[in-house]
């Protein structure tokens, strides 16, 4: 599983960053960036987001950051 931001939906108000518990999340400018070694896919972040920008997504194929194994 990889998390996913949604940067069409994403307006920087860093909720999600304000409640992840091990720092995985960070703002680039008006962006939310999930540093994926470090997430632990609590999904804290998940329902703190007023736009609903972050998902976990299920990539079959793919290692943990996303690229092909």
């Amino acid at each position: 599983m990889i998390f996913e931001v949604d940067e069409d939906r994403c307006f920087g108000c860093a909720a999600c960053v304000a409640l992840c518990p091990v720092n995985a999340l960070i703002l680039d400018g008006l962006l939310a960036i999930v540093d994926e070694p470090e997430c632990t896919h609590c999904e804290h972040c998940i329902p703190a987001c007023p736009v609903h920008a972050l998902s976990l997504v299920n990539v079959k194929g793919t290692s943990s950051i996303g690229v092909l194994a």
